[in-house]
């Protein structure tokens, strides 16, 4: 928007962007009924006819020598009609918008995110990162770390420095243990690693937790702790985002001040929560009951990956 069509209106430059029928209803319609799809088609027919007229008129301007180098494809004031069948549209599909960047795009409102969305767009992220290489895998949680190697011998050093070996068990998943070669050769599908978290019972492991909490808590130790590749996690992500009883929590930080999105499983003794790091698919901490919502542990991971030291 130039400095004439400042002065000429009186407005500010998103006071004019945002001045055009059906600007109010597309900010305040928040979240709607989906539409059928008669009423889709006809909202998309409208934005298509707006769009060929708008660049017909454009094209028509250059033909006469009158359009401006500088402009988008034409003034302001000549695009309010095409912006307001555009937003009209967007009531219609039921779309949140809460404002208008001034570079064209709209921004998305602040309307949580559902878990099953979340879950899948981290199983994207897990997918991509690095498997890495080490002859340990190692885990730094709380003030312990844990150095296990392939054949599952466990290297132990708490505070102090103290150290103490011993066999590892294994990661749980379902009704069975597995070890390192266990995870590698464990199945990547989503509706697979479904079912075996589904099929969690109480006997799976000495815990007072009810069979739902089991499965989700198992699933998530894996992601927090495991040597997972990194399909397996996406694979894991997945099927967490078809399980039911999911919800996301929001934006939270961590015990040791990491920022990153908590997701709440609701089970039968209380509430298991999970801080995940979007961008990198990393689990940070992950908070259960332990007998009752009134007692709960908390496992904060600081880091985990492969080496080829033991500190």
């Amino acid at each position: 928007m130039s400095t004439h069509d400042v002065e000429e209106t009186g407005m500010t430059e998103r006071q004019a962007v945002m001045d055009f029928p059906g600007a109010e209803a597309l900010q305040t319609a928040g979240r709607v009924a989906p539409p059928s799809a008669e009423v889709l088609a006809r909202a998309l027919s409208a934005v298509e006819g707006a769009v060929r007229e708008d660049l017909a008129r454009a094209s028509r301007q250059e033909a006469d020598g009158k359009a401006r180098t500088n402009a988008v494809v034409t003034p302001l004031r000549k695009r309010r009609r095409l912006l307001s069948v555009v937003a009209l549209a967007a009531v219609a599909a039921g779309v949140t918008v809460t404002g208008v960047s001034m570079g064209g795009g709209a921004r998305q409102g602040t309307q949580a995110q559902s878990a099953s969305a979340f879950l899948n767009d981290v199983a994207e992220v897990a997918a991509t990162q690095p498997a890495g290489s080490g002859t340990y895998w190692k885990v730094r949680a709380d003030a312990m770390e844990a150095y296990i190697s392939r054949s599952m011998e466990a290297r132990y050093i708490t505070p102090g420095k103290a150290v103490r070996t011993g066999h590892f068990p294994g990661w749980r998943l379902g009704s069975r243990t597995y070890d390192w070669n266990g995870l590698d050769a464990l199945t990547t599908d989503p509706a697979q690693l479904l079912r075996l978290i589904e099929s969690t019972t109480k006997a799976s492991a000495d815990e007072d937790e009810d069979a739902g909490t089991l499965g989700f808590v198992q699933a998530s130790t894996l992601l927090a702790d495991a040597p997972a590749s990194p399909r397996l996690r996406a694979g894991v992500f997945k099927a967490l985002a078809e399980l039911k009883g999911v919800t996301v929590v929001g934006t939270v930080k961590d015990s040791v001040g990491r920022t990153g999105t908590e997701l709440a499983y609701r089970g039968g003794v209380g509430t298991t929560k999970v801080i995940i790091a979007p961008k990198t698919g990393t689990l940070l901490e992950l908070i259960e009951p332990w007998r009752s919502e009134k007692d709960q542990r908390t496992a904060t991971y600081l880091s985990v990956g492969l080496t080829d030291t033991t500190g």
